[in-house]
């Protein structure tokens, strides 16, 4: 997605993450897991920047990235193939032992590139990771309508292969919110989204994971709160906003928001 989505020359990419993350005024957070959206820069740029700016003081040694697949696939949840992600700015090492680790847990987890292919969601999240943690290595996810035993037994997973790296990783859970033609319903639906969140009620957030295209990563964030990492931790809102300053004509509104994880 470079040049589409954000600038394809790497120091004016720098720059404008650079930029966004200094003006994310928010007090050193440490969080454990992010909920971030993956529109292009222009427009969810800044609600983006306030959710990694929120773990930005924390030593990171491993990102997992869970993303929903927004192509036409099988169902499923995918690991990929490849042993780097790069993007203008950083080209990141995937995880490999991690992988490994994971699929001689389940039999449910599948190893394909295929799914990963165009998939602009993670890719929105490294073009950050490459500011705020550019040593890190990445265990990218994809998930495919996969249902919620799919989703319990890959949590449980993850929280068995990662054992001691617990500390230094952090969960990327990635996510846009409402898809509706006006903006304010659009705001509406998204803050009725995020309460449910806030409330910490996994259970509730079943009611918004059928409305695609609208919460795309519902499921995943339902998944990761009815898991072992979330023990512990509140969640925290950093920015809710939408496209609606820069859509254009007859285009959805898209509703987006910073989220974070914490003890």
């Amino acid at each position: 997605m470079s040049g589409f989505f954000y600038p394809s020359s790497p120091q004016e990419l720098a720059l404008r993450i650079s930029a966004l993350l200094s003006a994310a005024d928010l007090p050193v957070n440490r969080c454990s897991a992010i909920i971030s959206p993956h529109g292009s820069l222009d427009y969810s740029g800044a609600i983006a920047a306030k959710a990694w700016k929120a773990a930005a003081g924390r030593d990171v040694g491993t990102i997992v990235i869970l993303s929903p697949s927004h192509r036409s696939f099988e169902q499923g949840i995918f690991m990929p193939e490849a042993h780097y992600f790069s993007v203008p700015t950083r080209t990141f090492k995937v995880d490999r032992l991690a992988v490994k680790e994971l699929l001689h847990c389940s039999t449910s987890l599948s190893l394909s590139d295929i799914p990963h292919f165009e998939e602009h969601s993670i890719e929105m999240q490294l073009i950050y990771a490459a500011q705020c943690f550019p040593e890190a290595l990445i265990l990218p996810i994809i998930v495919s309508g996969a249902d919620d035993q799919a989703l319990d037994g890959l949590f449980s997973n993850l929280h068995f292969i990662l054992g001691k790296r617990l500390e230094s990783t952090l969960f990327v859970l990635t996510s846009n919110l409402a898809v509706d033609e006006d903006a304010d319903t659009c705001l509406r639906r998204s803050a009725d989204f995020l309460e449910s969140i806030e409330k910490e009620a996994p259970t509730r957030i079943h009611r918004f994971c059928d409305s695609a295209p609208s919460f795309c990563g519902a499921r995943i964030i339902a998944g990761y709160m009815r898991s072992a990492f979330s023990e512990g931790t509140r969640p925290h809102l950093f920015g809710l906003g939408s496209s609606a300053a820069l859509a254009e004509a007859g285009e959805p509104i898209v509703g987006y928001a910073a989220l974070g994880f914490s003890r």
